[in-house]
């Protein structure tokens, strides 16, 4: 009993349960969340289903297609546990897809009430703070925990996490709104609105994340030098000094 006392007085015990438990969690709650939250918006949406594949796909498609690159071309982030598709989870778009999905519902609430130029700034306003504090939150415990493993640990994820967070949070809001106002009358435009928003959702956040991110550019300058764009490149050595 006193040894147990003892390793939950420890604050590096602590922090690890804690971002373990957190992460764990948030995977396995996600996974049970998605279809949920699908029906949830298919409710909302008045049954408009072109609406939610927007809603639903395109954080899903996101969620598998820029992680895939962070973890296997630029190496930036690295999953250590749980299921996974190469370098990161198998289910991982599921988790993107339900809680962003999650946390704009949330936001929204109903359509009706978004009416004025006012109520849009401010939905996106708020799904990009909401989005920038929870990413952040959740991956510097998963961090913690060992579950994930950043170029640079917690600090750097406090110079880019939020945000790039912010910008994908914001960036969704903007595109579901978007996406409603076409698809409303026009259902059948799902055909280019929904790459349309894959688009903007992969690539705005993109540009905001390297804007902040300096090990990221400098490891794409090295790469147009002709290195690679592994960080233990020899070729690389010198470029930041």
């Amino acid at each position: 009993m006193n040894g147990y006392r003892d390793l939950a007085k420890n604050r590096d015990f602590t922090i690890l349960w804690t971002g373990q438990t957190i992460s764990d969690l948030g995977s396995q709650v996600s996974m049970f969340v998605f279809p949920l939250v699908t029906y949830a918006w298919w409710r909302t949406c008045d049954r408009q289903w072109p609406l939610v594949v927007v809603i639903m796909g395109v954080p899903l498609v996101f969620g598998y297609l820029m992680p895939g690159i962070a973890t296997h071309v630029l190496k930036r982030w690295r999953f250590t546990s749980g299921p996974r598709l190469g370098a990161y989870y198998v289910h991982h778009g599921f988790i993107y897809a339900a809680k962003l999905a999650l946390m704009l519902l949330f936001v929204f609430r109903s359509f009706a009430a978004i009416a004025s130029v006012f109520d849009h700034v401010a939905v996106i306003l708020v799904a990009g703070a909401a989005s920038a504090f929870g990413g952040w939150w959740h991956d510097v415990n998963a961090v913690r925990a060992g579950r994930i493993e950043v170029d640079g640990g917690p600090d750097a994820l406090a110079t880019f996490a939020p945000p790039s967070y912010f910008s994908m949070g914001a960036t969704y809001a903007g595109v579901v709104l978007a996406a409603r106002a076409v698809l409303v009358d026009a259902p059948g435009s799902l055909a280019w609105v929904f790459p349309a928003a894959l688009l903007a959702m992969c690539g705005l956040p993109t540009l905001v994340f390297l804007a902040v991110d300096a090990e990221t550019r400098d490891r794409l300058l090295r790469w147009r030098a002709g290195g690679t764009l592994d960080r233990t490149d020899p070729t690389t050595r010198g470029v930041n000094e």
